[in-house]
C-alpha cells in the first residue's frame, strides 16, 4: 500500500466515485446504514442512523464526517452505494497505550457488491490510520469476512452470564430501611471517581480502551439515547454519600433482560455486597417497567466478558458462561508493535523462572521471520532473519495465528493443537519463553463508538 492511499477522490469505474464524506452526507448516510444493516427491509435499523449522526456531527472527540468513506454512483444522481468509517481510539496492552483505528459501519448496496468497493475503502482507512500513527486496527463483524483484509479473530468480544430472579435464592427481598446502599445517576462532576471505578472494572483485562476526560464528557452529553453507544451510568453509594461502585445498564424493548455492560467496585469494598444491591435494585425497576412492557424483564445479563470479578462475587447464583465472540484485529507492523509493548514483555520475563534470560527467540511465519534478541532480561532487538533451512526456527505460526498468542486469546499449546503446521515444540526453552511472554488472559473492551 502506498502512503497516499487515503488521498481521495478516486475513480472506481462505471461512474462510481470513492471519496471522503462531508457533513452534508449525514442524512443520506444515516438512512443508508439503517437500511443496509436492517434484518427486515421494512424496518430500518434506526439506531444505526443515530450512531452515524453522532459520529458525523463534529462533536465526537476523535471522529468526524471525513472519517467516513462513501462510494457514490454518478450515473444515479450521486446516490451513496457503499460506505464505511474509521474511529480513532486509544487502547492499552498490559497498561501500555497504543493507537487503534476502528473500521465500522461497513455496508454496500446489494446491486453494487463484488466490485471491490469495500477493499478500496479499507485501503483508504488503513492508510489514514497509519498516517495517524495507529499501530493496530480492530473491527467487530461477521465471521471470516475481514480476514481477507489482514485481520485475525484474536481478542474476546462480549461474553456474559445471567442471573434469573425466578431461581431460588436470587430474589431475596430486603426492607428499604435495611439497605446500606443507594443508587443515583452519575454526573460530569463524578468523572474523577468514575475513572477509578472504570479501572476496577478493567483490572483483569489484558487489553482495555482508554477513556480520557474528553471521552468521558462526550459519553455523558452527546450520544443519542437511541444509539447503541448511549451509556446510562449509575453510582452506588452509602447512606452518607460515599461512592463505592458504579454500573451501566440498559433494558431494550426487544429483550427480557437488563443488560449490564460495566461494573466496578472501589478497593476495600465488597464486590458481592455491591452486586447483590444492584440485583435487588434492578428487580424493583423490572417490577415497575413490566407493568407496561410487552416482554417482561425476568433476568440480568452481565455482559462483562469471559471473566470478571462480579462472576466470582455472585458465584453459583449465575447461569453458565455464554462464551465471547471475537474482535478482528490487524497489526500491519508486527515488529513495531512488539517493540512498543517491549516493556510489558520484559516485566513478564523479570517475574518468571527465566528472569535475566539471554538468547534469541526465532519466530517463523512461513512467509517471513522475526528474531527477538534478549540480553540479561532486556529485549534489545527485534529484526527479520533469513532462515537457512526449513526448520531454522524456535516456533512457527501459520497465517496470522501468532496474533492469537500475542493478545492472550490462545496459548501456544492450544494453537499447536488446532493447527498441525503450528510448531511450538522445536526448542524446549522457547516453549517456556513463549508461555511467559504471552500468557492466556481474557480481555473486555468496551466497544464504544
Amino acid at each position: 500500500m502506498t502512503n497516499n492511499q487515503h488521498e481521495l477522490p478516486r475513480d472506481m469505474g462505471d461512474g462510481l466515485l470513492l471519496r471522503w464524506a462531508t457533513p452534508d452526507d449525514a442524512e443520506e448516510l444515516g438512512a443508508f446504514n439503517a437500511r443496509i444493516h436492517a434484518d427486515n427491509p421494512d424496518e430500518p435499523a434506526q439506531y444505526l442512523a443515530h450512531w452515524v449522526h453522532d459520529l458525523m456531527n463534529g462533536r465526537h472527540p476523535t471522529t468526524h464526517a471525513n472519517d467516513f468513506t462513501v462510494v457514490v454512483d454518478q450515473n444515479a444522481g450521486g446516490k451513496i452505494v457503499s460506505s464505511l468509517n474509521t474511529i480513532s481510539q486509544t487502547w492499552t496492552y498490559d497498561g501500555i497505550e497504543f493507537g487503534v483505528g476502528r473500521p465500522e459501519l461497513v455496508g454496500t448496496d446489494p446491486a453494487y457488491r463484488r466490485r471491490g468497493l469495500v477493499r478500496a475503502q479499507m485501503d483508504a482507512v488503513h492508510a489514514k490510520s497509519a498516517a495517524r500513527g495507529e499501530l493496530v486496527q480492530a473491527i467487530t463483524g461477521i465471521p471470516w469476512y475481514y480476514r481477507q483484509f489482514g485481520y485475525e479473530m484474536t481478542i474476546d468480544l462480549g461474553g456474559s452470564r445471567q442471573l434469573f430472579w425466578t431461581r431460588k435464592g436470587n430474589d431475596k427481598p430486603i426492607k428499604d430501611e435495611d439497605e446500606v446502599y443507594r443508587m443515583r445517576p452519575a454526573t460530569l462532576d463524578d468523572i474523577p471517581v468514575l475513572r477509578e471505578l472504570y479501572a476496577a472494572h478493567c483490572a483483569d483485562s489484558l487489553v482495555t480502551r482508554v477513556r480520557d476526560e474528553a471521552m468521558w464528557r462526550y459519553e455523558f452529553t452527546e450520544p443519542h439515547r437511541g444509539s447503541p453507544y448511549f451509556r446510562d451510568i449509575r453510582l452506588i453509594e452509602t447512606a452518607v454519600g460515599e461512592v463505592v461502585a458504579y454500573g451501566e445498564y440498559r433494558a431494550w424493548k426487544s429483550s427480557t433482560s437488563f443488560l449490564v455492560r460495566e461494573f466496578g467496585v472501589k478497593a476495600g469494598h465488597s464486590w458481592r455486597a455491591a452486586a447483590l444491591f444492584l440485583v435487588r435494585t434492578l428487580k424493583k425497576e423490572a417490577d415497575e417497567l413490566n407493568q407496561k412492557r410487552d416482554k417482561p424483564l425476568d433476568h440480568v445479563s452481565f455482559n462483562l466478558g469471559a471473566a470478571h470479578p462480579i462472576y466470582e462475587a455472585l458465584g453459583n447464583q449465575l447461569e453458565r458462561q455464554i462464551p465471547p465472540y471475537a474482535w478482528f484485529v490487524r497489526v500491519p507492523d508486527l515488529a513495531g508493535f512488539l517493540r512498543h509493548i517491549g516493556p510489558a514483555l520484559e516485566k513478564r520475563l523479570a517475574h518468571s523462572v527465566l528472569a535475566g534470560h539471554s538468547g534469541d527467540l526465532r519466530l517463523n511465519f512461513y512467509q517471513n521471520q522475526l528474531r527477538l534478541t534478549w540480553a540479561q532480561g532486556k529485549l534489545v532487538e527485534i529484526a527479520p532473519y533469513e532462515a537457512s533451512h526449513f526448520f531454522d526456527y524456535d516456533a512457527a505460526f501459520p497465517d496470522l495465528t501468532f496474533l492469537q498468542l500475542l493478545f492472550g486469546y490462545r496459548t501456544a499449546t492450544e494453537l499447536a493443537a488446532a493447527r498441525a503446521d503450528c510448531d511450538v515444540e522445536n526448542e524446549a526453552t522457547a516453549v517456556i519463553l513463549l508461555n511467559i511472554l504471552f500468557p492466556k488472559r481474557p480481555s473486555h473492551i468496551l466497544d464504544l463508538g
